[in-house]
């Protein structure tokens, strides 16, 4: 690795490339910055500078470190928030998920899209983010729910109309007795398969 120096609003950043050669600066950058003209104008041009050819290692090195530290920040509900996500089919927009005393909801427009909220007893109490961290004071009661909707979210799901006689789902009365019986409709389970 080499350790280069670049001149950032009016300051200057040393700092060690992630990478061992140009060409593979370059070609990171190509894959993963496509929409930063600075970095596409580097990367195209044939004879580059000693300053360009620190600028192209610190752009891909910068987004490298970016998309790491981003990997790293995943919350311990990311497997709920996906299972959420997933069920999401055909012309349906939005999932609203009734569990016992929680309901759950993806999000279908604004800027949280891709997160889910959660509501006690249906007042609002937070969010779970698409990367799944927990941003509510919920209840330990609730908490404990979505730890288990983590692992057993059709579970929870059934047990909610075994004790309500309602889908978890659709919130339609179980007059099937099949689906009395599954405690959750057969439309309704399907998107959880």
């Amino acid at each position: 690795m080499s350790n280069f120096t670049v001149v950032k609003k009016g300051q200057e950043i040393q700092f060690e490339s992630a990478f061992s050669d140009l060409k593979i600066a370059k070609y990171y950058l190509q894959e993963h910055l496509s929409g930063n003209t600075f970095a596409c104008d580097l990367v195209n041009k044939k004879k580059l500078s000693d300053k360009q050819i620190a600028w192209i290692h610190y752009l891909a090195t910068e987004n490298l470190q970016e998309s790491l530290s981003k990997e790293k920040i995943e919350g311990e509900f990311l497997f709920l928030v996906e299972k959420m996500y997933s069920a999401v089919k055909g012309k349906v927009r939005n999932l609203k998920l009734r569990l016992p005393g929680v309901t759950l909801s993806t999000v279908s427009r604004g800027h949280n899209v891709g997160c889910v909220y959660i509501f006690e007893n249906d007042i609002y109490a937070g969010k779970i983010t698409d990367r799944g961290i927990l941003q509510a004071k919920v209840s330990e009661d609730t908490r404990n729910i979505l730890l288990d909707a983590n692992d057993n979210l059709l579970q929870l799901a059934k047990i909610y109309g075994h004790e309500t006689g309602n889908c978890s789902v659709c919130g339609r009365t179980l007059s099937d007795p099949l689906s009395v019986q599954m405690g959750i409709g057969p439309i309704c389970a399907e998107r959880f398969s």
